[in-house]
């Protein structure tokens, strides 16, 4: 009886040494398999790669748009183009964010293609997709999108009086604090017409005592065209629009209302996610003692500042 129980206790020995053998080279063969796939998966990526082109992304300033229809325009025909990955339309900032591949298309044809829809566009620079720059240096990512080094050089106020000279922590400040509004004013639907951004201009040049001609030239001057100062004006009356009509709407004394903008500027200032390039971090550093966005705003917060005096005017 004992030898009939070590026979079969060797018999499924050898049962369950054999299973393991079959089951090691079933999972060679599938792992032979999956690399196989892995191997031709990466080879049909690279030469995809090579026809197709790399994606790089572009961001472009778009005037005129005045409805929430514009940005499904803006972002239909520039979908239409052969290589566009992703469109981000901004309402409220007046550009469009675009990554598409380089052998595909170009900025030439998204350019044509924004302008033959009926919008003023202009090139802004280029950068990657992993946020470094390409035709202009990025410093830093607001929620995903793109700010470039010489948006710290455009002045907020748009007065077309002398900027004043502003050291870096101050126009990181202004910079980044103008784009997370611009982003809360978009997702608010916040609208400026037009004809707004227009009368602002005349209001302005008025105010000055500058001739068109003369006017024209210290636009191209202090902002580098005629599109990039419309966009500023465009966006301050857009932030001024948000604050007025969702922030402090029915408060009457002008205190009260101060009090409240600040309030609620810190709150969206503390969710908003902002990278910045390690390099400039660096230079951050150097100049305030802070170098990440979430301990950097709270000391800006109440300086005297081109966006503060924005905010709270």
């Amino acid at each position: 009886m004992s030898s009939e129980k070590n026979i079969k206790k060797i018999d499924l020995n050898v049962l369950d040494q054999a299973e393991k053998k079959v089951s090691i080279a079933k999972m060679k063969k599938v792992g032979i398999a999956a690399a196989l796939v892995l191997f031709l998966a990466a080879g049909s990526y690279a030469a995809f790669t090579m026809l197709s082109g790399k994606v790089i992304g572009s961001r472009l300033i778009v005037n005129n748009m005045n409805c929430p229809a514009c940005v499904v325009t803006v972002k239909e025909v520039t979908g239409k183009l052969p290589g566009v990955v992703e469109a981000e339309v901004s309402l409220a900032a007046q550009d469009v964010t675009i990554k598409f591949r380089d052998k595909q298309t170009d900025t030439d044809q998204i350019r044509e293609a924004i302008a033959k829809a009926g919008y003023p566009v202009k090139l802004e620079g280029l950068f990657s997709p992993e946020g470094s720059g390409i035709s202009e240096p990025v410093i830093a990512g607001v929620n995903g999108k793109p700010v470039f080094a010489k948006d710290l050089n455009i002045p907020l106020l748009a007065d077309m009086s002398d900027p004043s000279t502003k050291d870096p922590a101050t126009a990181f400040f202004n910079t980044i604090g103008k784009e997370v509004l611009l982003q809360i004013a978009d997702s608010k639907t916040v609208v400026v017409q037009p004809y707004e951004v227009e009368a602002e201009v005349e209001r302005i040049r008025t105010a000055q005592g500058i001739d068109t001609d003369e006017f024209a030239k210290r636009i191209s001057q202090q902002f580098g065209s005629k599109e990039k100062y419309f966009q500023i004006v465009a966006q301050r009356l857009g932030i001024r629009k948000l604050v007025d009509e969702h922030v402090v709407t029915g408060i009457q004394d002008s205190q009260e209302k101060a009090r409240k903008t600040m309030e609620w500027v810190g709150t969206v200032f503390k969710d908003a996610d902002v990278k910045i390039d390690p390099t400039f971090k660096e230079k951050m550093h150097a100049s305030s003692g802070q170098d990440e966005w979430k301990t950097f705003w709270p000391r800006m917060i109440s300086a005297n500042t081109e966006l503060k005096n924005l905010l709270v005017q």
